[in-house]
């Protein structure tokens, strides 16, 4: 049985590439990045190589990339290095639990939030957010794009109320990079978190973006490694991994996002073509990201059913204790809760071919055919 996976948003298989120089830098360059010696040095220009290729990615400074363990760390980072009591933030209510969790810790220490809601479009309005700042506003933190649904938030923009406002401003970049450009000379971002995993990198290793002219204090402590704020032996191979994964994203771009959105034009005709009845949300979106409800089939037996047919796809809606619930996320958009609760998340990616679509395609016809006629019997 052919496996198809349509789970990119979750995260990406490992390029190639990417996998042969983790294993070489694994096995070849060992040494300690932080030791002076010849061994030790080799290990530390593999680092700053990586840094390199990030910033050229990005259109920044190497200086300005620290390496982390992840988007959530970076997220960390951030917010419980900038936030403290009195202080308060914006974000909206479909962040990361990386964001939304950080942010309820830090309330029993006396920070104070507002959630802005995204509107019927999926995307974060300005005005909100503007509304939403108080005397004590001390960062705004909105996500690039939202992992759920693929919509873009016009972070450009919010940068520019950041300033206004003297407000320092961070993005949760993890879905958006490698996906899209971003020219971080052109807009105004104080913090942007990043994952090598969404892009054909490694799983374990991040990095954020801290602008020139910005410090967060330390909330680790040990050997004063990436800037005192990250501690630790650094994950050499994974950092390499990172940087050719950033590098090749980046040159690779148009021509992946071009190839993308083509299979997601094969992919969205041919339910058309074969009377499928489905809305797709929202309008402005990443590449190959769909949140889409089948109609009148729900979420939860259509995942498990194409698992078991080797289609691997996520939902769009949350299990808990069994019980399937409406997407938050739709529900705060205003859709109806049937058919939130009937949305599932397709993702297409670089790796994908027009068989792997039409493959796909053709398994989940079968199945929201098979699933509608046993619900009818069921009725």
């Amino acid at each position: 049985m052919k496996k198809i996976y349509l789970d990119i948003a979750a995260t990406t298989p490992v390029d190639p590439k990417v996998a042969t120089l983790m294993s070489q830098v694994m096995t070849q360059t060992f040494g300690n990045p932080s030791s002076i010696h010849k061994f030790g040095q080799e290990s530390h220009s593999v680092i700053e190589r990586a840094r390199l290729q990030l910033a050229t990615a990005l259109s920044c400074e190497p200086g300005e990339i620290i390496f982390t363990g992840g988007g959530s760390e970076s997220n960390n980072l951030v917010l419980q290095g900038i936030l403290n009591s009195g202080d308060h933030i914006i974000t909206s209510a479909y962040e990361h639990p990386a964001i939304l969790n950080v942010i309820e810790a830090l309330q029993t220490k006396g920070v104070e939030s507002t959630l802005v809601n995204p509107n019927k479009d999926g995307v974060i309005d300005c005005l909100d957010v503007i509304n939403a700042i108080q005397p004590n506003t001390k960062l705004i933190s909105i996500m690039t794009v939202n992992n759920e649904l693929g919509t873009i938030n016009p972070i450009a923009k919010l940068g520019e109320i950041s300033v206004e406002n003297n407000i320092l401003f961070h993005t949760d970049a993890v879905q958006m990079f490698g996906k899209l450009p971003m020219d971080l000379s052109e807009i105004h971002i104080n913090f942007m978190s990043m994952s090598a995993h969404k892009l054909y990198g490694p799983k374990g290793v991040g990095a954020l973006y801290i602008r020139q002219g910005n410090k967060l204090p330390a909330i680790l402590h040990g050997g004063g490694q990436e800037n005192d704020l990250r501690p630790g032996t650094e994950n050499i191979p994974g950092i390499a991994g990172f940087g050719l994964a950033a590098e090749l994203a980046t040159e690779n771009l148009p021509t992946n996002i071009e190839n993308i959105l083509e299979l997601e034009k094969r992919f969205l005709n041919a339910l058309t073509e074969n009377s499928i009845e489905f809305t797709r949300h929202c309008t402005s979106h990443i590449p190959g990201l769909m949140n889409i409800s089948f109609h009148d089939v729900l979420s939860k037996p259509l995942l498990m059913n194409l698992d078991m047919e080797g289609v691997a796809i996520s939902a769009g809606s949350a299990c808990a204790s069994g019980t399937l619930k409406a997407s938050k996320v739709l529900l705060q958009m205003g859709v109806s809760e049937k058919l939130a609760s009937e949305s599932v998340r397709i993702s297409l990616g670089k790796l994908h071919t027009k068989d792997d679509v039409d493959s796909a395609i053709q398994k989940i016809i079968e199945l929201i055919t098979r699933l509608k006629i046993t619900a009818e019997i069921n009725a």
